[in-house]
Formats: C-alpha cells, sequence, structure tokens
C-alpha cells in the first residue's frame, strides 16, 4: 500500500483507466467466464467468486483423486507399504469445500483490487524480461516470509490453534485430501502474502496466476507422504508429515516451499528418519547428497544452535 500511497501523492504515475483495460482483456478475467447479467463491480465481484471456487474445486479434486490413487491405490505396495493409518478422507473433504466455499468471498475481495489498487502489469515490456527473476524472488521472499510467520502464530497461540488450525492437524496420518481442509479463517490468513505482493511490489499477472497454481500443486503434494525430490532447500512431504505428528511436531518445519526460516529460527527436522517403505528413498537422497551438503554447509540445520555454540 506504500506504492498506492505514493500514487495518490502524486510521486509515481499509474494511468488506472489503461490497467482497467488490460485487466478487462485479460484472458483470466472473470468477466469473460460468467456474468449473470449483473454490470458494474458487483457483478465482477461475483463472478470472480464463481470463477475462484469452480477454479480451486476443480483443482483440488482433480490433483487430490489423482494424488491418492496413485500413491495411496495404484503403487501403495511400491511407495507406502507401511503406511498403515486411519485416515479420515471424508472430514478432509468436507472441510476442503467449506473452506473452498467460505475463503473464495474473501479473496475474490483481493482480485477485484488487484487492477485497481496494486502494481499488477500484463505487459513484459512495462518492465522487459529482466525484471521477471527479480519479480520471483521478491514474491517468494515475501510469500515465504509473511506465510512462515502467519502459520507459526497459528501454532504459538493456543486460541488461533483450537479455534481455527486445529481443523487442518485433524488429519494426524494425512493424505493428498488433507491439503486444502482448513478453516476458512486460516486458510484466507495464510494466502494473503501470496494474493498481496503485487500490491508492493509490480508481478506480472501470469506470474501471479502461475504461484497461485505452484501454491495449490505444493499443498497437495507435501501430504502425499512421497519424498519424490528430497532436496532441503525445499520443505517436501516428510518434512510436512513430521509437522503432522501430534505433540512437538506442529512446531517443526512450518514454512511453505523453502526450509530457509525453519533453519533461521530453529523450527527444522530433518525428514530422513520417515520412510514407509519406499525402497527407492536412499537412492534419491544419495543423489542430492551433494546438493543437499552444500545447501547445509550455507545454511544449517539449525542456526540457533550454532549461534549458541560459539
Amino acid at each position: 500500500m506504500i506504492w498506492y500511497l505514493a500514487e495518490l501523492l502524486g510521486f509515481i504515475k499509474i494511468d488506472r483507466s489503461v490497467k482497467l483495460e488490460e485487466y478487462v482483456n485479460h484472458p483470466s478475467y472473470a468477466g469473460n467466464f460468467i456474468r449473470f447479467g449483473m454490470d458494474g463491480i458487483v457483478g465482477e465481484y461475483i463472478s470472480t467468486v464463481c470463477q475462484t471456487f469452480l477454479f480451486a474445486l476443480a483443482l483440488y479434486f482433480t490433483l487430490s483423486c489423482s494424488s491418492y490413487y496413485y500413491f495411496f491405490k495404484k503403487n501403495k505396495q511400491l511407495y507406502l507399504p507401511k503406511l498403515n493409518a486411519k485416515f479420515y478422507i471424508y472430514y478432509d473433504i468436507k472441510w476442503s469445500l467449506i473452506n473452498m466455499f467460505f475463503e473464495t468471498f474473501l479473496v475474490s475481495i483481493i482480485r477485484v483490487a488487484q487492477p485497481r489498487f496494486s502494481l499488477m502489469y500484463y505487459n513484459i515490456s512495462d518492465y522487459g524480461y529482466w525484471y521477471i527473476p527479480i519479480s520471483i524472488i521478491l514474491h517468494i521472499m515475501y510469500d515465504e516470509t509473511l506465510t512462515y510467520w502467519v502459520h507459526r502464530w497459528l501454532h504459538t497461540y493456543p486460541y488461533l490453534y483450537i479455534k481455527l488450525h486445529r481443523i487442518h492437524h485433524f488429519s494426524k496420518d494425512i493424505t493428498p485430501f488433507s491439503g486444502f481442509a482448513f478453516h476458512p479463517l486460516d486458510a484466507f490468513a495464510q494466502a494473503v502474502p501470496m494474493f498481496t505482493s503485487c500490491f508492493i511490489f509490480p508481478i506480472h499477472m501470469n506470474l501471479f496466476l502461475f504461484f497461485g497454481l505452484c501454491t495449490t500443486s505444493w499443498a497437495i503434494s507435501i501430504h502425499d507422504n512421497v519424498p519424490a525430490l528430497p532436496f532441503k532447500f525445499l520443505l517436501y512431504s516428510t518434512h510436512h508429515t513430521i509437522h503432522h505428528e501430534p505433540g512437538p511436531g506442529g512446531m517443526k518445519n512450518i514454512g511453505k516451499f523453502t526450509s530457509v526460516w525453519d533453519r533461521i529460527m530453529g523450527t527444522y527436522e530433518e525428514p530422513d528418519r520417515i520412510n514407509f517403505g519406499w525402497n527407492q528413498q536412499q537412492t534419491q537422497l544419495d543423489k542430492l547428497k551433494k546438493a543437499n551438503d552444500l545447501y547445509e554447509s550455507i545454511l544449517p540445520s539449525d542456526v540457533k544452535k550454532i549461534k549458541k555454540n560459539k
């Protein structure tokens, strides 16, 4: 919002009429999807709500059903032969539907505000190709930082945990269906960073949509218990399996995509002890050993302990 304030004070100039025109002409514009005969911002908002909900619904069931069938049914003896647990799939699906329905109304407010108040842009020529990698780094830093602390606060304060986040942790033994099973306010709080980075610095609309797709896909994949790509810069599935363990597990591996903040703040736990019988798991770790050792040398798994020992 600093940029918007600077715009109001005349320090920077953004032609909002042009931004709105570019927004309306973009393929993602909800008005091109469904309109219900309503004009103005109310019609745009309702269209955005419908588009967001239906897209989330389709993506959730496509990814979660595919992942569950592949890892938990068709190839269970290959990937998860030792995983014998009580899954609450119907509970997870119920809360996923509740979450998607109600969170959509909140998220759509931000989506409608983006072309009117943010620094979202639609033509690469506005900033050039050189700015794309910079905006990717800025977004990841912003999203990772805010999401880590929001998630940590949800575990730190009993009231927030009991009223909001406990819904997600009801499933101690997780499946891909657990990826969206949140209280809507909990999910929205953790989604705000992804949706608001464009209010802090310029980001291309297509890149914003890509990050949204990555976030959804990641939320499903980290609940499958299979560490297919065990590069420890990332917080992959077995990291998250630990996070769902009863007791102190909830205060471990709190980050979103990367392990950076967990390592800095001492909430990181190595995921290697989790193996549900996939005999190629160690082979995958061996392949990435040099990369993981290099990362460990740059950012040790527990910076706090190292500082205390000095």
